[in-house]
């Protein structure tokens, strides 16, 4: 086999030098894709080494994605073992086209079925005219009800008067900020921050000033600095499960950050879209702070996308304005829908529909973790996302294209910076995107081997 005369020039090779000349074989094409390797015992008897010396250089390859162990059938050259037992290449497969990792795609639980069939024949036999009937601005007050005992279990204490009903968290970010600030105003954001919150804000003409960031979160003195040298209208905030960082802010940055709102008397926009999800004990800024708090989240995170239910709430006094923002953008939620969410509500569906939203994360977050480069993620068992910061000398638009050339699509990192700072040598994953754990297994692989080299330009430059 070609393998054992690449090793000759080694006279008693060690696992790191048995790594890199697998490792560039692979990469010029001297072993083949889909090529069987020798056994460990052989390659260590041929090569006159220690089998433990190979079996750790195996276990380097496999943690790069460069090879495949199966039991009782050998080591191969590949990304990564499908469930039909094809290989996925380490270059793109057209076949299976690019495994995005860019967008969060909210999976429908797999009894979903089951239980939409249920909901659906009861909705019909009780009130078919919901089918195409109109509701109030707000929502019907039976459903507000609803949400508002929902909300109690996040920590949300209100009545139904303080709740808006919206299609989805991104309209009640819309009428949040196009009724709490004007043309032209300032509103302090994380650093980076979600890419829709971005365009919202710019299709209605608000500019954003980025707070630094830390691991647990903004910083207090740095929304400080920024209220002291600018006006600021507003600030928005995802405390938990934030997206792109993935934190969760302590108790004592969420007393912080409600403390200097009083002081430069600013409203506070809360998205808790992510947060549904935990079982957070610590109180949400919206109970720190109920007098200046709208508090908006989703439960299309939790049921599906096709659930385009979500809620704002207000202030006591502050309800009816946040219905007019609703009621100048895009209209109230269908009736039929938002019947729908309190069915699964009620019925304690959605409550299931969330844990198993955060057991199928949990699953790809424990897969992430071991993964050598992969693991020094940040991550949280129960997100969709982790932030990896990404080892010298990557950077994070180099990270993208190299990912897009393999099969990976990721978002791109300045998509989430707030203003003109620099981009962060960091990018985003959506592990809860690729519709299969297979999927994201191949997806790891292919990361964890560009983590494990160098940008082709530092190569050439070298």
């Amino acid at each position: 086999m070609a393998l054992f005369e690449m090793l000759q020039s080694e006279r008693r090779p060690g696992y790191r030098q048995i790594v890199d000349v697998i490792a560039t074989a692979i990469e010029n094409g001297g072993i083949k894709l889909g090529e069987q390797l020798p056994t460990q015992r052989e390659l260590a008897h041929r090569m006159k080494v220690a089998v433990a010396t190979v079996g750790r250089a195996y276990a380097e390859l496999d943690a790069r994605g460069l090879i495949t162990s199966h039991v009782g059938r050998g080591t191969f050259v590949s990304g990564s073992s499908l469930a039909d037992g094809r290989y996925l290449p380490l270059q793109p497969n057209t076949e299976l086209g690019p495994i995005d990792m860019a967008v969060y795609r909210v999976p429908v639980p797999p009894f979903g079925d089951e239980v939409m069939r249920g909901v659906l024949t009861d909705l019909a036999a009780r009130e078919p005219a919901l089918v195409l009937a109109g509701s109030p601005t707000a929502g019907s007050e039976r459903h507000r009800a609803v949400l508002a005992k929902w909300l109690k279990r996040q920590g949300v204490h209100v009545s139904p008067d303080q709740l808006t009903i919206t299609n989805g968290g991104q309209h009640a970010t819309m009428a949040a900020l196009s009724t709490l600030t004007h043309h032209g105003d300032l509103i302090a954001t994380e650093e980076l921050t979600d890419p829709r919150m971005k365009a919202v804000a710019s299709y209605l003409d608000r500019r954003l000033l980025g707070i630094s960031c830390d691991e647990q979160g903004m910083i207090p003195s740095a929304l400080e600095k920024g209220c002291r040298e600018h006006r600021v209208a507003a600030l928005y905030c995802a405390p938990r499960l934030q997206n792109p960082f993935n934190v969760t802010l302590p108790a004592d940055r969420r007393a912080a950050l409600v403390e200097i709102a009083r002081r430069f008397d600013m409203p506070i926009i809360e998205n808790d879209i992510y947060g549904t999800i935990l079982n957070d004990p610590v109180p949400p800024i919206f109970a720190l702070a109920p007098e200046r708090t709208y508090y908006l989240t989703s439960l299309g995170r939790l049921a599906g996308p096709g659930l385009k239910v979500g809620c704002l709430v207000s202030p006591l006094d502050q309800g009816s304005r946040a219905q007019a923002g609703v009621g100048m953008s895009t209209g109230t939620a269908t009736s039929i829908c938002v019947e729908v969410a309190a069915t699964l509500i009620e019925g304690g569906h959605l409550d299931r529909m969330a844990e198993w939203q955060a057991q199928e994360n949990l699953r790809r977050t424990d897969l992430m973790a071991t993964f050598r480069h992969l693991s020094a993620a940040r991550i949280h068992p129960a997100s969709p996302h982790a932030w990896i910061s990404l080892p010298s000398p990557w950077r994070a638009e180099d990270f993208v294209d190299a990912a897009a050339q393999r099969g990976v699509a990721i978002a791109p990192t300045h998509g989430f910076v707030a203003d003109r700072r620099s981009i962060p040598h960091a990018v985003r994953l959506c592990v809860g995107a690729p519709a299969t754990l297979n999927l994201v297994d191949a997806a790891f692989r292919q990361l964890e081997r560009l983590l494990s080299s160098a940008p082709r330009s530092s190569v050439e430059a070298a």
